[in-house]
């Protein structure tokens, strides 16, 4: 179950995202929560004053990179740091602070290249009306592998764990 203020800023930011035609996949903790693993933001780890974060994988095309930043600028993201940003498909990532809140914009997830391919993988749920795009399970798991990082292997064990209750 995702908490309320989880569950407003997801439906906030994929409506402008979806508005604006912005091709993009949620990954990160919200991922691994659709899965059957919850946990507690990995976030919080390094700054505590941040409850959650929200991890999106965009298309890492120009014309999507414009798309999003007029979905940022319906959120109301300050508009002259997004105005000045100079796009590269290898290194434009966004972090975009939102009270308690951290929202970050991927242009590319270790361990998985095509995105297009990794999409028609993805799983699409409604939530409150709106949209969601969601990385599939084992596009999931190879980002984790490839990360390797200590909280990575315990979301793979935790989703796992849940995949096996799940067959049982």
């Amino acid at each position: 179950m995702i908490n309320n203020e989880v569950r407003q800023s997801l439906t906030d930011v994929c409506k402008a995202l979806n508005r604006h035609s912005v091709k993009f996949i949620i990954v990160g903790g919200v991922a691994v929560g659709y899965h059957g693993y919850r946990r507690v933001s990995g976030i919080t780890v390094h700054r505590p004053e941040i409850k959650n974060d929200l991890d999106f994988w965009y298309k890492p095309t120009l014309d999507n990179f414009l798309r999003l930043v007029r979905a940022l600028k319906d959120l109301e993201v300050r508009a002259e740091s997004l105005d000045a940003i100079v796009f590269d498909p290898q290194k434009t990532y966004l972090k975009i602070p939102q009270g308690s809140f951290h929202t970050d914009f991927l242009p590319q997830m270790v361990g998985i290249d095509d995105f297009d391919q990794c999409r028609q993988r993805s799983h699409e749920e409604l939530l409150d009306g709106t949209t969601l795009v969601i990385l599939s399970y084992q596009d999931l798991v190879l980002n984790k592998l490839a990360l390797n990082r200590a909280l990575d292997d315990e979301d793979i064990r935790g989703l796992r764990n849940a995949r096996s209750k799940e067959t049982e």
